[in-house]
């Protein structure tokens, strides 16, 4: 079955190499003849009501995306900022939808139609029937302020060494990623490995009701989205939920060096197993060396167990992602050795600290995926370290969604680019102006500072520098900003 999302643009399939598969919103195993939803399923998952056509119907998948329906498909339409499903329904029948889900009658439709007052939260309630009709399924979940994407990647990675693995496709973490990526679970599936983001108070709430995991993991609480959660208490409150709400049987994983962390575990009666750099952490790193461009190499904890591995991964706050995965894989079943083995092959996800040559000599890391305060920081000291010596500059975006903190943030790290010794920062959007005056105040020089409106101008800075041999081959340039701003552009641009 194949499960399609119009909002995200994207109908993607079941993808992935080995035993991992991604969720592309695909099942993959459903067909007319062997149907995967049965009308009845679909009307107590959803407690909507039949309001046409007959009881006793089958459906291949539940699609969103009236644009890939196919016959046999149930189409469900949900509804957003920028568009309106209800408005895709012909669309759909025309594809061969054999039935809809919606939230008003459609009087003239013989094809079965569930009528269902919110169908974003039927969505939800479709994953979690999926998810309660699979026990033994394994379903680990993260959250935190940075680093989930890759935490999860490696977990995944991990565990397919163990069995089938089903894992969270991108980034598709909100209320509708999250159960698009539960809804393709089969039988054949062993673990389930899901991301959880949001931007609002309840929404990770939602999420563990509807993923309901068996280990929990909280990476990291650092100022984000705080424009909708008001400050750093408000982002722990809205993170803790996936403690607070998974059921005492949970494993917590807990990142034992981030005190707030620490403090959403305090009361709880589940157990735990905890990771960082602290002494003391079940999970630990020790003897740590920096590698380069080849990444970091160090001694692994489990236990009373230890192992030397080295992860290809830049930066730091990369080994501390991948002890959250070891610790949440460990949780699963998964043994040292086998854990160690799939770090070590480990590569990030595109845009995150990839580096590269270019032609024009210059070595890149692009970092451009996403930002807030906290990778931005950590970003900066990534590049900083891999230098010996030549130029290091910083190419920095705004970040978004920071409400009343963008100003204060924004200045932060401008002051942070010429502490840290960067010899150029080119700041783009609307708080560049903000970033390349803290970098001067800072002792940055003047022409070394500069602020850009739009991307093709930062740029055009650097052919210029490149041009008057201002940048030589060797030199590092760092590539960072939040998802809005698409920095990854600059690359072609150069």
């Amino acid at each position: 079955m194949e499960i399609m999302m119009r909002a995200a643009g994207d109908g993607g399939k079941i993808s992935g190499s080995g035993r991992v598969v991604t969720a592309g919103f695909g099942y993959g195993f459903a067909t007319l003849e062997n149907p995967s939803w049965s009308l009845h399923d679909i009307l107590l998952a959803t407690g909507g009501r039949l309001a046409a056509g007959k009881a006793h119907a089958g459906f291949r998948c539940i699609s969103t995306d009236s644009r890939t329906v196919k016959p046999g498909d149930i189409f469900l339409a949900l509804a957003g900022e920028n568009y309106d499903g209800m408005a895709f329904v012909d669309d759909a029948v025309k594809n061969g939808a054999a039935g809809i889900i919606v939230n008003e009658p459609q009087p003239d439709l013989s094809l079965p139609v569930v009528v269902v007052s919110d169908t974003l939260a039927a969505l939800g309630d479709l994953a979690a029937y999926r998810r309660a009709n699979r026990r033994d399924l394994k379903v680990l979940a993260v959250t935190g302020s940075s680093g989930k994407t890759t935490v999860k990647d490696m977990a995944a990675a991990i565990l397919a060494k163990r069995g089938r693995v089903i894992k969270t496709r991108k980034n598709f973490n909100n209320l509708v990623g999250l159960p698009l990526s539960l809804l393709p679970v089969s039988y054949c599936h062993d673990f389930a490995v899901l991301e959880m983001g949001m931007n609002a108070p309840g929404e990770i709430a939602r999420l563990t009701e509807i993923a309901d995991p068996d280990i929990a993991c909280i990476n990291n609480i650092h100022p984000a989205h705080l424009a909708g959660l008001g400050s750093i208490n408000g982002v722990a409150s809205a993170k803790g939920e996936l403690f607070a709400h998974s059921r005492t049987s949970t494993i917590l994983v807990v990142n034992i060096d981030d005190p707030m962390v620490r403090r959403l575990a305090r009361n709880s009666k589940s157990k735990m197993i905890s990771f960082g750099r602290r002494r003391g952490a079940a999970v630990r790193a020790t003897h740590i060396h920096n590698d380069g461009v080849l990444g970091s190499s160090f001694t692994l904890h489990i236990a009373n167990e230890k192992i030397r591995l080295r992860l290809g991964a830049l930066g730091e706050h990369n080994i501390l992602n991948s002890l959250a995965a070891a610790a949440m894989a460990w949780a699963a079943g998964a043994d040292i050795v086998q854990i160690a083995a799939r770090l070590t092959k480990f590569t990030p996800a595109k845009d995150r600290l990839q580096f590269m040559e270019l032609a024009n000599g210059l070595r890149l890391v692009n970092d451009s995926y996403n930002a807030n305060p906290a990778s931005m920081r950590a970003a900066m000291t990534a590049v900083q370290r891999l230098g010996k010596g030549e130029q290091c500059i910083a190419v920095l975006g705004d970040m978004l969604e920071l409400g009343k903190f963008s100003t204060e943030a924004h200045a932060q790290i401008g002051e942070a680019a010429a502490s840290q010794g960067f010899s150029y920062l080119l700041a783009v959007g609307d708080y560049a102006k903000t970033m390349a005056a803290a970098a001067r105040k800072a002792g940055m020089k003047k022409d070394r500072a500069m602020a850009f409106t739009v991307k093709e101008d930062a740029a055009a800075c650097l052919q210029k520098l490149l041009a008057a041999g201002l940048l030589t081959a060797g030199d590092l340039l760092l590539l960072k900003g939040s998802r809005g701003m698409k920095m990854e552009k600059i690359i072609g641009m150069l």
